[in-house]
């Protein structure tokens, strides 16, 4: 591969993240949100460890941390201890919580369908093969 194509690749790359936090953010500029904010709440319906998020995300859990402190100042999450490890924050959504959630989630959604609405199903199964071809040459999990 030349290296203009991978230049190619990596600032389109970069482009469809921006395009999609821009998106979402548009989305929920009512709800006074940050980026992390929006992600903790996004991942609380994958894992509930506060510290599972912060690997998931690939951020510092310095950062899930204090995007804790403030998602449960706004009264969106519930935090408490693990009964097996005290030093880990087990997270729930508050029923506000609940419905910023839906939300995110919904804006996710739409994104997608924006973003992959001329692609048949033949060519979203080659992107993901493509995608998951170069995540195991880099061995990324």
């Amino acid at each position: 591969m030349d290296t203009e194509n991978a230049k190619y690749y990596f600032a389109t790359y970069r482009k469809l993240v921006k395009a999609y936090s821009n998106y979402i953010m548009k989305e929920l500029e009512k709800e006074n949100l940050s980026p992390n904010e929006v992600e903790v709440l996004s991942y609380l319906s994958i894992t509930t460890k506060a510290s599972e998020i912060a690997e998931i995300s690939d951020v510092s859990k310095a950062l899930i941390s204090r995007s804790v402190k403030l998602l449960k100042s706004k009264d969106l999450i519930n935090i408490s201890l693990d009964t097996t490890d005290k030093r880990e924050q087990t997270l729930s959504l508050t029923e506000k919580g609940e419905t910023l959630a839906k939300k995110i989630e919904d804006s996710k959604t739409k994104f997608f369908e924006i973003a992959f609405k001329d692609f048949s199903q033949d060519e979203a199964a080659v992107l993901k093969a493509l995608l998951q071809l170069m995540t195991n040459n880099l061995r990324i999990e």
